[in-house]
C-alpha cells in the first residue's frame, strides 16, 4: 500500500508526469483518440501555496509518486482539486487514502463546508466519494462568451489592481462574508502578490468596495474544461456584496471585464458558476453567456446537506483549482 506524504515543491515534475499520464488516458478514452494533456508544471506552486500544509503525494513502494491531490480553503469552506492518480493505480486504495488526508485536513483547518467538482461520467469518481459520504449538491456551469467590440476604458467606479494591497484583502474577505458565513476568498486574491496569473478588478459603490473579480490571463488555468489558450480571460471568481450589490450590478462588472478583456486582445471570456445561483445565471443568459459545448457541467458534491445561503447574491465560482 502507497505511503501518503506531505506534497513539497520539489515533486511538481513527478506531479506533472502523473497529471499528463492520467488525464491524458482518461480524455483518449473518452474522445476516442490520442490526447495530449497539457503540462499544469507552472501552476502547481499556485495550489501548494494557497495551503501549504494541505497538498499530499501518494509513494509506492519503490518510493515513485503514484497519486497527488491537492486542498484548498477559503475560510470555513474547503475543497480539493487537482487530484491524480496513475492509471495502474487506479481502483486501488490510493485514491480514497488521499481523499481521507485532504479531508482531515480540512477538518483540522475548521471547514465546515468540504466539497469537490468532478465530471459525472466518471464513474470511478463517482463510486469513490459517494463511499466517503459525500452527496450530490449542485451542478458547476462553465459559461462561455465571444468577447464583443467596444472600448476598452474601464467604468470610472472599476479599477484593476496587479498586487492587492492588505487593506484590499481585508475588504474581500468582508465581501466574502456577506455570501456566507466564514468564506473568504483574500488568499486566492493574495496569490497575485507572488504570481503573475492575472488582475483583480475592483468594483466601488458609493465610494465603498463592494465588488471584485480575480481575472487569470495566464494560459494554464484551465487544461481540457475548456480549453485556455491565449485568446481566453478566466474569470476564477467574481463576488459582491449580497446586502449592497443588485444583479444590475453584477452586469456592470461583468461587462468591465470585457472590457479588460478586450484590452489584452482576448477574444473569448469564460465564467463558473453555480447552478443554484439561478438569478445570476438567467442574468448571464441575457447578456450572451452559454454553457461551454463540450464540459457542460461538473457535479459538486459536499458531505452534508447544503445550500447556498444567498441564492439570489452575485457569486461566480467554482470548487475547482
Amino acid at each position: 500500500m502507497p505511503s501518503i506524504v506531505p506534497m513539497t515543491a520539489d515533486r511538481f515534475d513527478a506531479m506533472d508526469k502523473i497529471d499528463v499520464e492520467a488525464w491524458s488516458n482518461w480524455a483518449t478514452k473518452k474522445f476516442g483518440r490520442a490526447i495530449q494533456f497539457p503540462s499544469k508544471r507552472l501552476v502547481y506552486g499556485t495550489y501548494l501555496d494557497g495551503d501549504p500544509q494541505g497538498g499530499f503525494v501518494a509513494l509506492d513502494d519503490s518510493g515513485k509518486p503514484a497519486g497527488y491531490i491537492f486542498t484548498r480553503t477559503f475560510g470555513k469552506v474547503g475543497f480539493f482539486g487537482p487530484f491524480g492518480v496513475v492509471p495502474a493505480y487506479q481502483g486501488t486504495a490510493v485514491g480514497k487514502a488521499l481523499v481521507r488526508a485532504t479531508i482531515e485536513y480540512m477538518e483540522r483547518s475548521g471547514c465546515t463546508t468540504i466539497g469537490l467538482e468532478t465530471m459525472p461520467e466518471t464513474a470511478y469518481n463517482l463510486g469513490l466519494y459517494t463511499k466517503l459520504g459525500f452527496r450530490l449538491f449542485t451542478l458547476t456551469l462553465r459559461l462561455q462568451k465571444s468577447v464583443p467590440s467596444g472600448g476598452r476604458n474601464l467604468p470610472s467606479n472599476v479599477k484593476a489592481v496587479k498586487e492587492p494591497s492588505d487593506e484590499l484583502l481585508s475588504q474581500i474577505k468582508r465581501i466574502s462574508g456577506t455570501l456566507e458565513d466564514g468564506l473568504d476568498f483574500s488568499k486566492e486574491v493574495q496569490l497575485l502578490r507572488k504570481y503573475p496569473i492575472g488582475t483583480c478588478l475592483i468594483y466601488e459603490k458609493d465610494s465603498a468596495v463592494c465588488g471584485f473579480a480575480l481575472c487569470y490571463t495566464f494560459n494554464e488555468t484551465v487544461g481540457l474544461y475548456p480549453a485556455s489558450d491565449a485568446q481566453n480571460l478566466r474569470i476564477r471568481i467574481l463576488a459582491m456584496d449580497s446586502r449592497r450589490c443588485s444583479q444590475e450590478d453584477g452586469a456592470v462588472l461583468v461587462g468591465a471585464c470585457e472590457t479588460f478583456a478586450r484590452s489584452l486582445g482576448r477574444t473569448t471570456i469564460t465564467i463558473p458558476i453555480y447552478a443554484e445561483y439561478y438569478s445570476t445565471l438567467m442574468k448571464l443568459y441575457s447578456l450572451g453567456y452559454r454553457v461551454h459545448d463540450d464540459y457542460p457541467s461538473l457535479v459538486k458534491l459536499a458531505q452534508r446537506d447544503y445550500h447556498v445561503p444567498h441564492p439570489d447574491a452575485v457569486c461566480l465560482n467554482e470548487w475547482a483549482g
